[in-house]
């Protein structure tokens, strides 16, 4: 379809440096060009010597797409696959001699070129390309390539990688037609081709199409009716203005990023498990409202948590490179999945950031852009030293609520110190007698999963801890066996530790963070006979937290119909499947590390050491291991004492770190963190301690979104030969290719310099990639249509001087988005009428010249929006929770889903969401998006497909939510409509499509129904199948129908979501 649409096109004037050959044979494989410079000497290459006359034939319009389609492949980039030693892609390599001492090309001299002859010869064996590549040279290839030569083989640079420059604005026959410069470039085109602009639309028109490209809804009447009779100059400029401020433009435009960020609110794969993440999407929809420049919007998702002092907000962006799909199923090694998850960012910023196609290079050289497959794994080791990390996250309300209850709390304990001046002393003689930490414990390493056959994988950790991963199994028992003897044994302790892998960071692998320990047990065998093991009494326990007994949240039903709770941790040591040990101290304090201490009914020893085998029952998790029902430990150590009466240490290990730090060197927060533990033990102030406990109680609970956070340790990066994470090449230090702009060396090579040399103002591709995918959004196609790739293999852009002068008017502006679309829609070329000529229509069939405005069917979420809106149901609140709209039961049961899935179906006004709000399974998408093409989230999009087939008809036909629209359009329009059927009609048509229909309209839609009526009124139809039992207040129920067929028709209508 490219090539066809590229011979039919009338863009062949010399596009020079960008682009179209003349001849069809070139144009038909435009769309495969190459980079062919070495950009990595910059150097002088570009030219060879010799000009003296204007050229016929140019590289990049004209040689380069049959290199790259003909002999890139074999004489490219790629080292690993170029063939005799042969490259064409520079011209130091094609102009240098062979060991043989050929030249393929020597510039000026066609019979002198190596290349020449091998294309020409008769010898099947050394002809070019060969028989079995299947690509062979026309003769007008063939006479451009010698042309070429004979005319000095000059090279250029690719377009894309050099930074743009704003050129100066043409001189054009209608200065008169333009509104501003963008409308100069394309009447500059429209001049060559011999083509006008066209007429601009009309208002009703105008006011519509800027309501669906600025906000994703259509206009009011009222809203419509008010900008028609406003007659003053600036009317439409202000008309602007009021949607760019309108809170629903962050929604229109938000959906765009986040198709190109990979959003979805599940992980993927086979358990596709649900996952809250819609802070991240709140963000984006906020970032976008406030014209966030984007610059700083690329920041902060790609680093915002190495910002100085980052807030939640900061926190929350770095959820665009968390928003790759997670892998739980049984047996799985994580590491892979972490891998994948690690290609899937780089493709990400490739296509989202860049505009390039970088992820080519993850298993070789690219074989066209000049990504070398080491630099691919330079910029891998910016992301690669980080936590995926999980933290919880508020609302504005909630954040609120948490200021007040930590000022209360500050305020009550600053008047316990105020009433009591010694407190510094008294809190000082407390400290001395708590130093003692009681007896010492031995770290125990043991094995990791040799008896666990749940399928859960466990790491070692080098302080001796376990760290749960992967597979997450609900009702199962875990073993760990020490690697080495331990002399004597009186008790076991087990430690509970946070990790930022964990949810919450845990210590639990819940969705809180939290865990269930149903019965601990301890084996011991003589090292010397290790397998005559035999389990130990356990007759005491104690723990740092023992909350009250509390019957399990639902999610952990196990359809037993046995009353489960958690408690104290004697649970932990009864016997009993029913009660486990628990830790929740309730939000804002429940993910900690805590400390158990298990003592045993007497030592146990012998004479070779002493072999111990920790057993953990987990049975406290729900029933469907293929949802979010875990209930887990999640990082655990164990230790071991010879000393009698062990017990847990009280202390909280962050308190306890801080006392090993001398008073006088402490810090504020420091020594109030102290303080507050030290004020529990003092009985005198039990007081002021429930009072707090008391306000504790009242923390929000939030929510938890995906982040990264920065490794303590770096990770070491290496380069994975074909990808494969399992053959780890050479070691790799952070950096960047070198066609693009250079890395500062002056700054660390962390995320937050890679995020800031992406956006860096010598970048050469970020700010065309993003103000071509803002065109895209408004013309249908970008100025370079394949808007994912900028690179050697892009189709040319139609307007190159247009596109290199917004990206520099966009960064000179400060990367503002609502300007760089305030200028857009301002133009003349934005607001020209839609209507097609024959005549213009076989000139320009894809209106790649604009000569006429946009015209194109929304996306899928806008007609879900549209029809919404159409018929007064929609929801327009903004952000919070995604929502469960109706949809068919058997999807999220199998076989349809792998696993049963939850499908909470909505209920009242939230039914009516934007359809961003719908929740997104990857393996389950919604029926009526995907009908539309809305991307499944499982990739980066940065370009949706547009089919039209029958199912997107009998969806809006029939879907429920489609059905809900056309009986709300209909009551709506009985209710308001007028006192008239054509009245009435008119009512409809215009929410609809915001026009006034014509008479002949009119009539149809009269005659359809009066036919409607009859047949009711027939009783062919019971009205009740179609009005749901639920027919508007005074209003007969075959009136209803009758209404609600029509409201489907015109809820139907191709106009109706289609953006004229």
């Amino acid at each position: 379809m490219t090539e066809r649409r590229l011979e039919a096109s009338p863009l062949r004037d010399g596009l020079d440096r960008y682009l179209y050959a003349p001849a069809r044979a070139c144009l038909a494989v435009l769309a495969l060009a190459p980079f062919s410079i070495d950009a990595r000497a910059g150097e002088g290459e570009s030219r060879s010597p010799g000009r003296t006359a204007p050229k016929t034939v140019q590289f990049n319009r004209d040689v380069r797409p049959i290199l790259s389609d003909k002999c890139f492949q074999c004489h490219g980039p790629d080292a690993h696959q170029r063939k005799g030693d042969l490259r064409l892609d520079t011209l130091k390599d094609a102009t240098a001699a062979s060991a043989s001492g050929e030249r393929a090309v020597v510039p000026g001299k066609i019979d002198d070129s190596e290349l020449v002859r091998r294309i020409e010869s008769d010898d099947l064996d050394e002809r070019m390309p060969p028989a079995k590549s299947k690509k062979q040279l026309s003769a007008a290839e063939a006479q451009t390539l010698k042309t070429w030569i004979a005319e000095g083989a000059e090279y250029e640079g690719h377009w894309a990688f050099l930074p743009p420059v704003a050129s100066a604005q043409p001189t054009v026959s209608r200065s008169d037609w333009t509104r501003n410069p963008i409308d100069a470039w394309i009447l500059k085109q429209l001049d060559k081709e011999g083509l006008a602009p066209s007429p601009e639309a009309e208002k009703v028109v105008l006011i519509r199409r800027l309501s669906l490209d600025l906000i994703g809804l259509p206009p009011t009447i009222a809203e419509v009716d008010a900008f028609l009779a406003d007659d003053r100059g600036d009317a439409y400029e202000r008309l602007v203005d009021r949607l760019l401020d309108s809170p629903h433009y962050g929604e229109r435009w938000g959906r765009i990023w986040l198709d190109a960020a990979r959003y979805a609110d599940s992980d993927g794969y086979e358990k596709d498990k649900l996952r809250k993440v819609h802070f991240y999407r709140d963000w984006v929809v906020q970032a976008i409202n406030r014209d966030l420049p984007y610059d700083r919007f690329i920041v902060e998702q790609l680093a915002g948590d190495l910002l100085p002092k980052p807030t939640q907000d900061q926190l929350v962006a770095t959820g665009f490179l968390r928003n790759s799909m997670i892998n739980e199923e049984g047996g799985i090694d994580p590491e892979q999945f972490r891998m994948e998850a690690m290609f899937d960012r780089m493709e990400a910023i490739g296509k989202g950031v860049l505009g390039l196609t970088i992820q080519c290079a993850q298993c070789h050289t690219h074989k066209y852009d000049p990504i070398t497959h080491e630099e691919y794994y330079q910029m891998f080791a910016f992301l690669n030293s980080t936590h995926e990390a999980n933290i919880a996250v508020y609302s504005p309300a909630e954040l609120t609520k948490q200021a007040d209850l930590l000022r209360a709390i500050h305020e009550t304990e600053s008047k316990l110190r105020a009433d009591h001046p010694d407190w510094a002393e008294r809190m000082g003689r407390w400290e001395e007698s708590t130093r003692d930490r009681g007896p010492s414990w031995q770290v125990v390493r043991t094995n990791v999963d040799a008896n666990n056959g749940s399928g859960q994988k466990h790491y070692l950790l080098d302080d001796g801890s376990l760290l749960a991963a992967g597979y997450a199994p609900t009702l199962h028992t875990t073993q760990f066996t020490a690697l080495k003897p331990v002399p004597r044994v009186s008790a076991v302790r087990l430690e509970l530790l946070n990790d930022q892998s964990l949810p919450l960071s845990g210590p639990g692998r819940s969705t809180k963070g939290l865990f269930a320990l149903t019965d601990f047990h301890v084996e011991v065998a003589p090292a010397d006979r290790p397998n005559e093991r035999k389990e130990v009494k356990i007759v005491r326990a104690t723990a740092d937290v023992n909350p009250p007994e509390t019957v399990l949240e639902p999610i952990f039903d196990d359809r037993s119909k046995k009353r489960r709770v958690t408690g104290p941790i004697a649970f932990a040591i009864d016997g009993k499947v029913e009660t486990a040990w628990g830790i929740d101290a309730g939000p804002g304090r429940r993910n900690v590390p805590r400390n158990a201490v298990f003592v045993l009914e007497k030592p146990v020893s012998f004479p070779a050491g002493v072999i111990v085998t920790f057993k953990l029952d987990q049975k406290h998790g729900g029933w469907n291991s293929d949802d979010n029902q875990n209930n887990n430990l999640g990082r655990f150590r164990f230790s071991t004492t010879d000393a009698p009466n062990a017990e847990a240490d009280p202390v909280p290990a962050g308190v306890r770190a801080i006392l090993a730090i001398d008073r006088a060197k402490r810090t504020p927060d420091q020594t109030a963190a102290v303080f507050s533990y030290f004020r529990t033990t003092v009985p005198e102030w039990k007081g002021a301690d429930d009072h707090i406990d008391a306000l504790w109680k009242q923390h929000p609970e939030g929510s938890s979104q995906l982040v990264l956070e920065d490794r303590e340790r770096p990770r070491e990066t290496h380069l994975l030969q074909r990808g494969d994470f399992l053959k780890p090449g050479k070691a790799v230090v952070p950096g960047t290719p070198a066609f693009l702009n250079p890395l500062p060396s002056d700054k660390p090579a962390n995320r937050l310099t890679f995020a800031e040399w992406l956006v860096d103002r010598q970048a050469p591709t970020t700010a065309r990639a993003c103000v071509n995918r803002v065109w895209q959004a408004y013309f249908g196609t970008g100025i370079v249509a394949t808007s994912e790739d900028l690179g050697s293999q892009s189709e040319a852009p139609s307007h190159p001087e247009l596109l290199d002068w917004l990206a520099v008017d966009f960064m000179d502006h400060g990367w503002s988005v609502k300007r760089l679309q305030r200028l857009i829609v301002n133009s003349a070329t934005y607001r020209q009428t839609s209507r097609v000529s024959p005549d213009l229509a076989a000139k320009d069939p894809y209106n790649r010249l604009l000569a006429r405005g946009p015209r194109q069917r929304v996306d899928a979420e806008i007609v879900r929006d549209v029809t919404l809106a159409a018929s007064g149901l929609l929801d327009r609140h903004v952000g919070g929770d995604s929502v469960f709209p109706p949809a068919p039961a058997f999807l999220f049961e199998p076989p349809s889903s792998y696993g049963p899935k939850q499908w909470p179906e909505a209920s009242g006004t939230a039914r009516y969401r934007r359809a961003l709000y719908t929740f997104r399974y990857r393996s389950v998408p919604y029926p009526m998006l995907q009908a539309f093409d809305a991307p499944n989230g499982d990739f980066s999009c940065v370009r949706r497909p547009k089919s039209n087939t029958p199912l997107q008809a009998l969806t809006l036909l029939n879907e429920p939510i489609a059905l809900d629209c056309a009986r709300s359009l209909a009551a709506l329009t009985l209710k308001d409509g007028g006192a008239t059927d054509a009245d009435r009609i008119v009512f409809a048509f215009r929410r609809c499509v915001a026009r006034k229909p014509t008479a002949e309209e009119v009539e149809v839609l009269s005659s359809l129904l009066k036919r409607q009526v009859e047949r009711f009124a027939a009783g062919e139809i019971d009205p009740r199948e179609l009005t749901a039992d639920q027919p508007a207040t005074g209003v007969a129920p075959a009136q209803l129908a009758s209404w609600t067929v029509l409201a489907r028709v015109l809820l139907n209508l191709d106009e109706t979501i289609t953006k004229e």
